[in-house]
């Protein structure tokens, strides 16, 4: 454990050596997955804990605080208001709805169930927890895969293994999402973590298909471009086949 650990905060510090070294093992998908996983699980333990303990609370409790924060969003969102015009009859309609639909959301929470309310808060709780890796698994394989074939048009060495094992390596500074649950900082790490993710993953893509820097970048960013541009192609198709309907 103290190697990987060591291992992952070279990575973290983008070391020529420790990517090389990781690429040229026999484990190195497997050892890339176990730090995938490891870093959303840590990321998201005490998160998971905020959520628990917010959930042993009494429903008057939370029907309290949702009342405070809608308070403070009147608040805070007054000037705004006032500035852009708009009318008091919109404002009091808008958080008359808010207040009703946060009143049918406890409603239903306070619906008679199988198991107690608190039980099954948490377990829900848990469950969003464990999936957590999962959902990271999902969305980094479906995109690397792209990202290898583009490797491989650009002359790219890397194996599948190789190239899913190296860029696992890009979930490690999200174990910065421990301290998401605090309000601003935890957005601001929330970046942070976003942006070195990136920055390891484009270092993985380098060193695991020998590439320079600017093909590396390549590889990393088209799939991501076409995949917008087929996206705004169908965004336009459907635009124009709705007036042409229309």
């Amino acid at each position: 454990m103290k190697e990987l650990l060591q291992f992952a905060w070279d990575a973290l510090l983008l070391k020529d050596e420790a990517y090389t070294q990781h690429v040229a093992r026999a484990d190195v998908l497997k050892r890339g997955l176990i730090l995938l996983v490891l870093a959303t699980l840590v990321g998201g333990s005490l998160p998971l804990i905020v959520d628990v303990i917010g959930d042993l609370r009494p429903i008057s409790a939370q029907r309290q605080e949702a009342e405070q924060s809608i308070r403070e969003f009147t608040t805070s969102m007054g000037p705004l208001w006032g500035a852009l015009g708009v009318p008091p009859d919109f404002e009091r309609e808008m958080l008359a709805g808010m207040r009703a639909g946060l009143e049918i959301g406890f409603d239903i929470a306070e619906l008679p169930t199988p198991l107690p309310k608190v039980v099954g808060r948490i377990l829900e709780d848990l469950g969003a927890f464990l999936s957590l890796p999962f959902n990271r698994l999902a969305g980094w394989l479906g995109y690397s895969i792209w990202v290898l074939l583009v490797a491989k048009l650009l002359d790219g060495k890397a194996t599948l293994r190789q190239m899913l094992g190296t860029t696992a390596l890009y979930a490690v500074p999200h174990v910065l999402g421990i301290l998401s649950f605090v309000p601003c900082l935890g957005q601001l790490l929330g970046l942070v973590a976003m942006v070195w993710g990136i920055a390891i993953y484009v270092k993985a893509v380098a060193v695991a298909n020998d590439f320079s820097l600017g093909r590396a970048i390549a590889a990393t960013v088209v799939p991501a471009l076409v995949g917008l541009g087929l996206a705004l192609l169908g965004l336009l198709t459907f635009f124009i086949l709705a007036l042409a309907t229309g």
